[in-house]
């Protein structure tokens, strides 16, 4: 027998009579909780089911919370338009009332407005307390011999030798008159290693809150400091530049460098 094809009209029909998509989804989901559920649970259904909540229960937006739309607006500028004030350099500049007035304006009176008076006995009774200390007998340290010694020093800065004791050589292309009078060889090596600007027996503790690396050298440090402010005022223009001073020993503040000069030592920063 022939296939019957319904006609135009009766197809219609037909689609009128089907149901919609949520009414579909309804009743099948009806229909599915019906199967799974016992006949015998059915009753009980109510107080398995959660409570559905009702619109009053839903939860409140607050509009005033951070979010998206809340987003303060920022305006971006061009760099070249962006305003920066920096006030005029109206200081002075250069060496200090205390150094214009001095009477003198030699070397030695410049290195003596740096290196007072003070700082030179404290030095000389730093450096007396520790040969006691040692229990060793000594000629004490005086304030001439101590500034006869850094001149000694800064001659040597001057006229570099593999060692100091080749000031004093016999021998005529090492030998250096000027530093030999001023000055034995023995005398300046015990300056040299017994030369100290601190109290060893009061120094705190590595777990002391007080412990500072440079305890042996902050008398001078801090002297100095106050001493350079007051007796130049730097000018606008400043240059900083990082150095490194020779050191081979042992010292938790050597560094090493492997690109510089000088690989190992202390990295200062100094004025160019």
């Amino acid at each position: 027998m022939p296939k019957r094809f319904l006609s135009a009209d009766e197809a219609l029909l037909l689609f009128n009579e089907l149901p919609s998509d949520n009414d579909s989804e309804v009743s099948s989901e009806d229909s599915a909780d019906e199967e799974a559920l016992p006949q015998s649970d059915l009753g009980e259904s109510e107080d398995v089911l959660p409570p559905i909540p009702s619109d009053s229960d839903e939860e409140v937006i607050d509009v005033d919370a951070p979010g998206p739309s809340n987003i303060p607006e920022v305006k971006w500028v061009r760099k070249g338009k962006a305003r920066t004030e920096v006030p005029d350099f109206i200081e002075y500049s250069g060496p200090s009332e205390e150094i214009l007035e001095l009477d003198d304006h030699s070397p030695l009176a410049l290195f003596l407005a740096l290196f007072s008076i003070s700082i030179m006995e404290s030095i000389v009774f730093q450096t007396n307390l520790y040969s006691t200390q040692k229990g060793k007998n000594f000629s004490p340290l005086t304030q001439n011999e101590l500034y006869r010694f850094l001149a000694i020093n800064l001659a040597m800065g001057l006229k570099k030798m593999p060692s100091y004791r080749d000031y004093w050589s016999s021998c005529e292309i090492l030998h250096d008159s000027y530093i030999s009078k001023a000055m034995s060889v023995k005398r300046f090596a015990w300056i040299l290693s017994h030369l100290h600007l601190n109290d060893n027996t009061v120094q705190p503790k590595r777990e002391d809150a007080l412990f500072d690396k440079l305890y042996k050298l902050r008398p001078l440090l801090s002297h100095l400091s106050e001493r350079f402010l007051s007796a130049f005022r730097p000018s606008k223009c400043q240059s900083i530049d990082e150095s490194m001073v020779k050191f081979k020993g042992r010292s938790s503040l050597k560094q090493y460098m492997p690109k510089k000069p000088i690989k190992r030592g202390y990295k200062i920063l100094d004025k160019v």
